[in-house]
């Protein structure tokens, strides 16, 4: 099986586990690439640099959920699998543990594709997928923000506080779920739309369909939009979210209960 490894090389530790997990499933019998700029960190050279992701079977993740998280984008643009390997803290939508090396091939055959339904958001022509959530936020800790939400068809909303957050059923439980959002079924075609400490406590979450937009207007000043905890612009006036044409595809094990 051709393997793009996506790893976590901000550490000296990290770096060796990524070469250790190289090792380990090269000795499986697998052939594994990584990026250009990774093998020239690792290696001093770009000889690990052996394929692109659109030419792989799997996509691993090695590190917590923020790089399985990052890796994901990798893995919806090239419409590939992705599989998480724990070497951070929670790594609560990874399929195994960095101690579970040595099994992978056990283990892998256990693993099914469990297909997540993403939130895009575009911005000057470059569309931006997210696996757990949008966030439009106040730009200054000091400050609040001033936000008319409409929802299509459905009904409209002031929120004046932090902001708000657009939620996936995959991340309904992370900031959502920490804002005193709903916990979503990952199987339900449906977004939540959460406040985020509104000074109207008659403002609550939303569950509306995943057919339904969700437009944000700023009614004052501006707003800053992050995607998977990723700043991607400030506005001072209207975004549009929607459901993502695309999925990503996560590996999970079979007994995982959705």
């Amino acid at each position: 099986m051709k393997i793009y490894i996506r790893s976590n090389n901000f550490t000296d530790i990290q770096q060796k586990q990524a070469m250790e997990c190289i090792d380990v499933l090269s000795s499986k019998g697998h052939e594994c690439s990584v990026s250009g700029h990774t093998s020239k960190l690792l290696y001093g050279d770009d000889s690990h640099y052996l394929f692109s992701p659109a030419a792989c079977d799997l996509i691993i993740s090695l590190g917590g959920d923020g790089a399985l998280l990052s890796a994901a984008k990798t893995a919806i643009e090239a419409d590939k699998p992705l599989l998480g390997i724990n070497s951070g803290r929670r790594g609560y939508l990874c399929a195994m543990s960095y101690s579970d090396l040595p099994r992978f091939n056990e283990l892998y055959e256990k693993c099914g594709i469990s297909e997540r339904s993403l939130l895009c958001f575009e911005h000057e022509g470059r569309e931006y997928d997210a696996v757990n959530d949008i966030v439009v936020s106040k730009s200054d800790f000091g400050k609040t923000v001033d936000l008319h939400v409409s929802i299509e068809g459905q009904e409209e909303f002031e929120v004046r506080g932090d902001g708000v957050i657009l939620c996936t059923p995959t991340g309904s439980t992370a900031y959502n779920l920490s804002a005193s959002g709903p916990r979503l079924d990952v199987k339900a075609d449906v977004f939540a739309v959460t406040p985020i400490c509104a000074h109207d406590k008659n403002i609550y979450s939303r569950v509306i369909s995943d057919e339904r937009k969700i437009r944000v207007f700023v009614n004052h000043e501006n707003a800053m939009i992050y995607c998977d905890g990723e700043f991607i612009c400030d506005t001072d006036s209207e975004a549009v979210f929607e459901r993502s044409k695309r999925k990503l595809k996560l590996c999970l094990n079979k007994d995982w209960k959705d």
